[in-house]
């Protein structure tokens, strides 16, 4: 699904402790028209991740009572357990040099979009996540669909 595009119906989760933040990403996405889901912390997120299926989630790194890459961790071990879907995670951090990406990406994140966020960059690491979550999910329903 292009992002570029008006995309109704995407379902995102975005998790920043920072109210300032969190207005920031719901402004920049309904541009693209999406209206993010919005919770403050790791906790939270991992709450919603149970609560819904999400087709993307935005994750903020530092955050107090439970911070992303914790939760991120909890929601992948949910997946492996439940055998649901990947969902696909976008860290949103001003923390993006090489090391804490390679941080990142180990606890199971999907991808880094920085902070300050700006529009094209975030919606293309969208696009990238979503398309590769699509691509997944076809070679996985093949697998299952020719017995390989």
């Amino acid at each position: 699904m292009p992002v570029h595009a008006p995309a109704d119906g995407l379902r995102i989760l975005a998790v920043d402790d920072n109210s300032m933040n969190r207005l920031v990403v719901k402004t920049l996405l309904a541009q693209v028209g999406v209206e993010p889901h919005l919770v403050e912390d790791g906790a939270q997120a991992v709450e919603a991740w149970r609560e819904r299926a999400w087709d993307l989630i935005l994750m903020d790194v530092q955050m107090p009572v439970m911070d992303g890459l914790t939760a991120t961790r909890q929601i992948r071990a949910g997946e492996r357990e439940t055998g649901r879907a990947r969902t696909p995670i976008i860290a949103l951090t001003a923390n993006a040099m090489t090391h804490h990406r390679e941080e990142y990406l180990a606890a199971g994140m999907d991808a880094v979009s920085p902070k300050p966020i700006e529009l094209t960059a975030l919606l293309e690491t969208m696009e990238r996540v979503l398309g590769a979550a699509e691509e997944d999910q076809s070679v996985c329903s093949t697998r299952v669909t020719s017995g390989t």
